[in-house]
């Protein structure tokens, strides 16, 4: 799915911030790298370099911005980089995520300020980056916005409010824009599971990490988790022309967990 002369934005896109391990940001913007597009990284965590560098030492071409996307003007900095560096934008994938030990709260108990800043990262640094990309887009005649959502926008955790009310939002969020903005642009949300990260990693052992993965694997019918290229090769999908007909979806890439009932009996 070679995408030639074509430019990608990619929020979100620092490898692991502890050890530029595995990240979906950083698979994506790899992955989009590999199809042929000039990948624009972005991230608050410098591990943004990272990626940059091994998509450059596999022939790519990409560049980092160190960039707060709940700031206007960093997202029109990002923006307008894009369009002078590479002379257009023709994919933004969304990816950039809040996360927090504050966040895993119900209502009553998540304080004001945690359940404020993850909707300014989750869902208004999303709409920022869709309000002031889109222009570019139309003005290129063409584009794909691809929104990293959550199965959590159709199942919910127990004390877990914050995180999936935004990702429910960026699903209608997506849905509204495939309408407004269609033909010229299309829009769709990935919903993954648990996908292996590096980030979610803490100090476990290697053998702990075993140990917990193997748990994982068992609510899931594939009886593995995910791998960050798996979500990776969905998103390439979906921004590209093979993809041309599919506007305004949510796309779950969860092994089959949603439809599965895998209680032990």
């Amino acid at each position: 799915m070679k995408q030639q002369n074509k430019v990608a934005i990619v929020t979100g896109g620092a490898m692991g911030y502890k050890s530029g391990g595995a990240s979906i940001g950083g698979a994506i913007s790899i992955q989009l790298a590999k199809d042929g597009y000039s990948v624009v990284v972005v991230d608050l965590e410098e591990m943004g370099n990272r990626t940059v560098e091994i998509i450059k030492k596999n022939n790519g071409n990409a560049l980092f911005i160190k960039a707060d996307v709940t700031k206007t003007e960093d997202v029109k900095k990002i923006v307008d980089t894009a369009e002078k560096q590479f002379g257009g934008i023709h994919a933004l994938v969304n990816c950039v995520a809040k996360y927090g030990s504050g966040m895993a709260k119900s209502v009553v108990d998540i304080e004001e300020k945690d359940w404020n800043k993850v909707i300014d990262v989750n869902l208004n640094g999303y709409f920022k980056m869709c309000k002031y990309t889109i222009p570019v887009m139309k003005k290129g005649g063409t584009g794909a916005i691809v929104n990293i959502s959550s199965v959590a926008a159709f199942t919910v955790l127990p004390n877990f409010s914050i995180y999936s009310v935004t990702k429910a939002a960026i699903c209608a969020l997506t849905r509204t824009m495939a309408v407004d903005y269609a033909p010229i642009i299309r829009a769709n949300a990935v919903c993954p599971g648990f996908v292996k990260i590096a980030n979610s990693e803490n100090n476990r052992t290697v053998e702990q990490l075993t140990a917990w993965y193997k748990d994982i694997s068992k609510q899931y019918p594939m009886k593995r988790v995910c791998e960050v290229e798996e979500i990776a090769n969905v998103v390439s999908f979906l921004a590209s022309d093979k993809a041309s007909y599919i506007n305004g979806q949510s796309i779950i890439v969860d092994g089959g967990k949603m439809v599965a009932d895998t209680h032990d009996f």
